[in-house]
């Protein structure tokens, strides 16, 4: 039951970027991406984030922490030509403003800060929308929207004629599945994969998936199929033990 092509697991924590714009597949192979646990600092010595021995903490002791580096990234183009170092600030602003956003409108927290390093890995090696990066649980997807044109309507999210708290196809080419909760991004992406065999295309199809979402029978029935069309197809498992609540294991 083995999907062709490349599966990534994600754990925590020290980040390490991917670097690569394209994927060798032939046969399989395991990458590890993981948050950072080192202290991000921005201009003038004004910290964004400061680790603390429970975690991540932001400091918004005076009012919205600045975003040097976030205030130049529109679309993920803008992120191509930034450093190791540059990349973890940008995460640690992201999540600076993910948390800043959710205080004002509500909304889902938790999943989007939990995958911050990796939605801004996901964008600095993929060229979306050619690439089509597919987000397995919607509420997870806050961080790809601000990095997708859509920071300056934050504001409006979950409310009338506002963003959509998932990803929406009518919202954004950026979006190329539009999907609330979980376990069908395999199943979307080999769809999405066949199609661009079929039509003669080369891009990448990328789905991220948690280990929550992997106890769905329709994940596996997607990985039985995916392995049969022997398709080209990018999976990411987010393995963090958690669900809404830690993951329940025999250990």
């Amino acid at each position: 039951m083995a999907v062709s092509g490349l599966v990534i697991r994600v754990n925590h924590p020290t980040l390490q970027y991917l670097t690569a714009q394209k994927f060798n597949y032939g046969g399989r192979k395991q990458l590890c991406v993981k948050a950072s646990s080192g202290n991000a600092e921005a201009e003038e010595g004004n910290i964004i984030m400061r680790k603390e021995k429970d975690g991540w903490k932001p400091d918004f002791s005076g009012g919205m922490p600045p975003t040097p580096i976030l205030d130049t990234i529109n679309y993920p183009v803008h992120m191509k030509n930034l450093s190791v170092k540059d990349l973890e600030k940008l995460a640690s602003e992201l999540r600076a403003e993910i948390v800043h956003t959710v205080s004002k409108t509500g909304g889902h927290l938790s999943s989007s800060l939990g995958v911050v390093e990796l939605t801004v890995a996901l964008h600095h090696v993929f060229n979306a929308p050619e690439d089509k990066i597919i987000w397995d649980v919607g509420h997870q997807a806050y961080g790809h929207k601000i990095l997708t044109g859509r920071r300056s309507k934050m504001h409006t999210i979950r409310k009338t004629s506002g963003l959509a708290g998932f990803p929406k196809r009518e919202e954004s080419v950026y979006d190329a599945f539009g999907a609330g909760h979980s376990s069908t991004s395999i199943s979307a992406g080999l769809g999405m994969a066949v199609a661009r065999d079929l039509l003669g295309k080369d891009n990448n199809v990328v789905s991220i998936i948690g280990d929550g979402a992997m106890t769905a029978g329709q994940a596996y029935e997607a990985m039985n199929n995916a392995g049969f069309l022997d398709t080209n197809l990018i999976v990411v498992l987010n393995d963090n033990k958690q669900v809404s609540l830690p993951t329940a294991t025999l250990d």
